[in-house]
């Protein structure tokens, strides 16, 4: 896996995320289709450009976009 196609991978989970909003790991598997190695790649990816949050309930972390205000 590439740089290339980590950045598709990424957007694929950014893009399932904003429109769908705030999503646990098991349900972006669901909702891309994609495998768990894909996922999770993804998600580190946006992590360190600072795109996506964290929020954990009960032991279940969900994943959101992060978007910027600038007031």
């Amino acid at each position: 896996m590439d740089k290339e196609q980590i950045g598709e991978l990424a957007g694929i989970i950014w893009r399932t995320l904003n429109e769908k909003g705030k999503l646990s790991f098991e349900a972006l598997l669901h909702e891309t289709m994609l495998d768990s190695e894909s996922v999770s790649t993804a998600i580190g990816w946006l992590a360190r450009e600072d795109k996506i949050r964290f929020d954990e309930q009960n032991g279940i972390t969900a994943f959101y976009v992060y978007h910027e205000r600038y007031y």
